[in-house]
């Protein structure tokens, strides 16, 4: 039996362990598919923080970051598109790919 390379454990880690449901993920429906789903706002603050905040007059944004498999998701969202999550509607700010994790940042605009 061949070892598997690096990239296959980091995959399988990726299934089994970080979007685990019974450990980190949570089941969402993103664009009417139901994904296992990392959904971090605390990571939101660390990147506001990072970026000297985000200050917007006159405007409430609901903003998620959301960890998804690229594998599960198809591929890298472009900026601007329309993400639906658990039934609200949001627009892709970025998303980011790491050894086949989306990190998505997605933001609804209320006024």
């Amino acid at each position: 039996m061949a070892t598997p390379s690096f990239k296959e454990c980091v995959a399988f880690d990726l299934q089994h362990t970080f979007l685990n449901t019974l450990e980190h993920a949570e089941i969402c429906t993103i664009d009417g598919r139901e994904l296992p789903v990392i959904v971090d706002d605390d990571a939101l603050l660390k990147r506001d923080a990072a970026r000297g905040g985000v200050h917007m007059d006159g405007l409430y944004k609901t903003r998620r970051l959301i960890y998804v498999s690229k594998h599960d998701y198809g591929g890298r969202p472009r900026s601007g598109k329309p993400l639906n999550l658990n039934g609200r509607e949001y627009r892709v700010v970025q998303a980011e790919e790491s050894a086949g994790l989306l990190s998505i940042e997605i933001e609804a605009i209320r006024t």
